[in-house]
């Protein structure tokens, strides 16, 4: 009887070239995605910092979409409730 261990290796070395990219992508994803950016608020017209969710970003990235979601922004509380107009400068600054 032969050692089954070559197999084993064949598969682990398959398994790390299908995770290698996928783990690459993922990281420049939340390594982008976890910094605060000041934008200029679309609804007050003014500067404000915003913080978005990376793990979100990654969550998303990996099903092929590119949705954000917002953390944190200078405007909240009083502005809890609005439209996110500013996701949209965000991703493109992402």
């Amino acid at each position: 009887m032969w050692p089954v261990w070559p197999v084993y290796v064949v598969m682990a070395y398959f398994l790390l070239a299908l995770a290698g990219p996928a783990m690459w992508a993922s990281w420049r994803t939340w390594r982008r995605a976890r910094v605060s950016r000041q934008l200029t608020c679309p609804v007050i017209g003014a500067p404000a910092r915003v913080t978005l969710d990376p793990w979100y970003a990654v969550r998303m990235h990996a099903l092929g979409n590119s949705e954000l979601r917002v953390l944190d922004c200078a405007c909240w509380p009083e502005r809890r409730d609005c439209g996110r107009e500013c996701l949209e400068r965000a991703g493109r600054a992402a």
